[in-house]
Formats: structure tokens, sequence, C-alpha cells
């Protein structure tokens, strides 16, 4: 009797054999390619960060009343409010002030382009070289360079996950309620809002790491000259550790 398997492991098989043979091609292991690749996930993570930005702007119409960042605090514009200088004319504006959330918000988002103009090389090269010494702990052959390569197609697909997130994110926020009188409260609305979409965005999670760990058995097979058993063990335990990260 078939196993009820079989056509699973045959689907499997089949998708590692595929991105073998992607890696087998001298094309495919180009450093040119790979810094490209990377270049790609960088412009799309700030695009990304970008978007949420706009996800906040649109969805969240609130303005509550905080204290003015730009004025002195009220012991500095009591000794020297007086004074006719600088600080005398920043405690003449007023204590409080309305705030739209939304903008704020979008505001701060963009405090993290920073992170993918400089995080994604970063976290490309730290995957690289952790992903090669596993793969020679393991027995492979490649160089360096090949797992850079490896790595630079394994962060690929994160360009799905992000998108999916952001679109996660900007339903949430539009199909929840919030209104509440103070920044924290908005804030905790908030939270609300995006937890209630973890389970769907640890499903997109599940499948990016999938797709990942199709690509790094496939260029360990290639590159590493591991068996695919060997290679599947290592690039399991990424996805592994990937997966957990992404559940916390």
């Amino acid at each position: 009797m078939p196993s009820p398997i079989a056509p699973l492991s045959r689907a499997v098989g089949s998708l590692l054999d595929r991105s073998r043979r992607h890696f087998e091609r001298a094309r495919s292991r180009s450093g040119a390619v790979a810094i490209g690749l990377v270049l790609l996930v960088t412009v799309s993570t700030v695009g990304g960060i970008a978007a949420l930005g706009a996800a906040f702007d649109a969805t969240i119409d609130r303005e509550v009343t905080v204290d003015n960042p730009d004025r002195p605090p009220e012991a500095t514009c009591e000794a020297f409010g007086d004074d006719d200088s600088l600080v005398g004319e920043r405690c003449d504006r007023p204590k409080r002030v309305d705030v739209d959330v939304g903008e704020e918000l979008r505001s701060a988002t963009g405090d993290y382009v920073a992170y993918g103009l400089f995080g994604v090389p970063i976290w490309w090269g730290i995957f690289a070289l952790v992903l090669h010494g596993g793969a020679r702990l393991a027995g492979g052959s490649g160089s360096v360079g090949d797992s850079f390569v490896i790595a630079a197609w394994a962060i690929l697909p994160e360009i799905v996950r992000l998108g999916a997130g952001v679109a996660a994110v900007w339903y949430a926020l539009s199909t929840a309620a919030v209104d509440g009188a103070t920044i924290e409260a908005i804030a905790n609305e908030i939270v609300a809002a995006i937890e209630a979409m973890q389970a769907p965005l640890l499903a997109a999670s599940a499948v990016v790491i999938a797709v990942q760990w199709v690509i790094v058995v496939g260029g360990l097979e290639a590159a590493h000259d591991l068996d695919r058993g060997t290679a599947g063990a290592v690039a399991g335990a990424f996805a592994v550790l990937a997966f957990l990260l992404a559940a916390v």
C-alpha cells in the first residue's frame, strides 16, 4: 500500500532538486548577483518601513492632548521665563498641544529606516558566516563566498514576509476601534489589534521559512557538496531557530 505521505515527499524532493540545480549554475553563484539580492531586500525593507508608517497614518484618525515637547520644564520657565532669551520665548509656548497620533507614529516609524539600510547587510553577513561554520562542521567543502551567496538567496523570501506583515498591520488597524483618550490607551489598542493577527503572521512566517529551508538545502548540496540528509539537518537547525524567533 502506497504511503500517504509519498506525494508530499516527491513534491519536496522535486523542489530540492530544482534548488540544487539552481545553485549549480555559475550565474546563480555570482557574487554580483548576491550583492544585488541583498540590495533588493534592503530597499524593500526600507519601503516596508515607510509603508508601515503610512498604514499608521491612514488608519489611525485620532488626536490627543500631550505635554508640549518644545516647551521647557515648568521649573525652568519659573526661573527664566521672564528673560528676554530663547528660553523665555519657548516658555511662552502652550503647556499642552494636540497631536495627530497617526502622524506621530508615521514619524516615529521613520526612525527605523536606518535598520533597513544597515541591518539587512549586517544580518546577511552574520547569517552567512554562521551558515558557513555549520556547513564546515558538517563536512562541507565550499568557500565562504559560496555561503554568502546561499545566504543572499535565502533572505530574498523575507520580502514576502515583510509584505504580509505590513498588510496584516494595515488590515488589523483599519478594522479595529482605536479611540483611546491618551497615548498609552491608544498604544494598548494598537498592540491588541496587531496581536489578533499573530496566527496568520506566524503562518506566513512558516511558509517563508520553509522556502528558505529549500533554498539553503539546495545551496549546501551544490556548493558545499553535502548529501541531502546532512544539508537538510544543517538547514533545519536554522529553520527551527528562525521559527522560534518568529513565534516569540
